[in-house]
């Protein structure tokens, strides 16, 4: 197998795993934001206890059809990141 299929199934475990292990989950458009306000929102959502990533939308469906949670599927389009806690069901959503 490439190096590079071997490295896109890490991704996608990885995003199975946040996607089984957490509480909540929200998907997140995240045009608009400039720098200074993207690292302000990473910074709250760490301090918060939230996992806030962006992935390809690619890597994300596979790993909803590894979970069952395909219905995330359809606001899976354009630019989005993906907010997940294992510990706060609203956090990820403030």
């Amino acid at each position: 197998m490439s190096k590079v299929i071997e490295q896109k199934e890490q991704v996608v475990q990885e995003i199975a795993e946040k996607l089984e292990n957490s509480v909540s989950t929200v998907v997140v458009d995240y045009r608009g934001l400039d720098v200074s306000e993207a690292t302000e929102l990473r910074k709250q959502l760490r301090e918060a206890g939230v996992d806030f990533k962006v992935y390809k939308n690619t890597m994300v469906r596979r790993a909803t059809e590894k979970t069952n949670l395909t219905d995330l599927d359809e606001y899976l389009v354009g630019p989005t990141a993906v907010a997940t806690s294992t510990e706060d069901v609203v956090a990820p959503a403030k």
